[in-house]
Parts: structure tokens; sequence; C-alpha cells
């Protein structure tokens, strides 16, 4: 329990799509982001079935964990079938593995997590319309609120996933409350309205990675994050 605990206390901050960088220097951008303080490092597994594009692999995730072994690494699985590949994932070195409410054998995924021969997080993710479970909310460490459906690339709603993140945290259990996470079209202009809402973690790629000076604008993210901390 002790080791999973200090992988909750890791698991806050901003978590920096990797993807979003150049994927012919993985290695190299996730040393270079480390550099900036960027120790949670996110992936956007994608099956190119529960979601149209295809993006990613576990073997991605085992290179940059060769490369940063230090770093916490997020996986978000948008497969279909998440407990088909929670395996490979757990393999290559992930601290993080979020699945969708909405995949087939969620819960499936979910307890494979749990059991897994170290401590590594569950986290389940929850699309705009989806009503959450709460057998399924039980069994995760991290739920991650999304303000849009990456099943149909939905129009982001900032201020209903936010508005969410309030509700989780007023819902959830008191005494072992999981970790809050949002994902979906942060960017600068967004980002003091979702800091508010006070996510553990909030997930950006784009945003950062193809900013002009990506080192300052993760920093400006960071430093948004933090002021809703304190």
């Amino acid at each position: 329990m002790k080791a999973k605990d200090e992988l909750k206390r890791r698991a806050r901050g901003i978590s920096l799509g990797l993807y979003a960088g150049d994927l012919s220097m993985l290695g190299e951008t996730a040393r270079t982001a480390m550099g900036w303080g960027a120790d949670i490092l996110h992936f956007d597994e994608m099956d190119g079935n529960f979601v149209p594009p295809f993006l990613g692999g576990a073997a991605l995730a085992a290179a940059t964990r060769k490369a940063v072994p230090e770093a916490f690494l997020d996986v978000h699985l948008m497969h279909a079938r998440p407990a088909a590949q929670v395996g490979a994932y757990l393999k290559a070195g992930a601290d993080l593995i979020t699945v969708h409410a909405e995949a087939e054998g969620a819960a499936e995924a979910l307890a494979a997590i749990a059991q897994a021969d170290r401590p590594v997080l569950a986290g389940l993710a929850l699309a705009p319309e989806t009503t959450p479970d709460p057998a399924l909310i039980g069994l995760a460490d991290l739920l991650l609120v999304l303000s849009l459906d990456p099943r149909c690339m939905s129009k982001p709603d900032i201020s209903a996933a936010c508005q969410r993140l309030r509700t989780l945290r007023n819902s959830t259990n008191p005494t072992n409350p999981p970790l809050l996470a949002f994902d979906g079209a942060v960017t600068p202009d967004v980002m003091d309205e979702i800091a508010a809402a006070r996510p553990d973690i909030i997930v950006s790629g784009s945003a950062i990675m193809k900013a002009e000076e990506p080192r300052a604008a993760f920093a400006r993210m960071k430093a948004a994050w933090q002021k809703h901390q304190d």
C-alpha cells in the first residue's frame, strides 16, 4: 500500500502528451521534457477500433521507460478490449493505465492492473455522456474526466467537464478518494478554468509540444495548475 501511495503522490501535475512531439526522437523528447520538470509522460494509445486513429504501442512505452527510467508513465488506453492489452503495458513499465468505462471488459482490465506484481495505478476514463458505474469507480485509483468523446471527436465542453470533476470529488469515497484527472482540448486559454476545478492531473500535448517555446508553455501550464493547489 505504501508503494501505491507513493505513486499517487507522484501522479500530480501536468501529464505531457509525448506523442504530440517528434515521434522519430521519442527518447530524446522524453529526456528533454524531463529537463523541464515534466516527470509525468502521457501516452495516448489508440487502436483504430474504439477510436478511429491508430497510434502507439507498448513497445514505445517500453522504449521511453528505458530512456527515462525515473519518469512516471501515464498510459491512456483508447482500446475496444483493453484487458487484452493491459499485460503488455504492465511489462512495458507503465505506472498508470487508464481504460475507458465504455470499453468491453473494463472491469476485467482494471482488476488485471490491480493484480499486477508491482504497484500500478488503475484509471477509469469517462466520456462526457457516460454515466459512471459505481462498481467500476470502486475499482479505480484515478478517474479521468474527458471534455470530449474521442470516439467521435465531439466538440469539447470544458465547463461541463470541470463541473463533473467537482461533482466526482464530492460524491466519491471520502476515506479513500480516487485521484482526478482532466483531458481534452487543454490550451492556455482554458487552463485557468480547468486548474480552478483542482484536478490532480491535467493532460496536455499539442498545446505544449507544438508551441513556439515548449519549455515555456509547459512552465506556464504547471504554474497555473500549482496556483490552485496551494
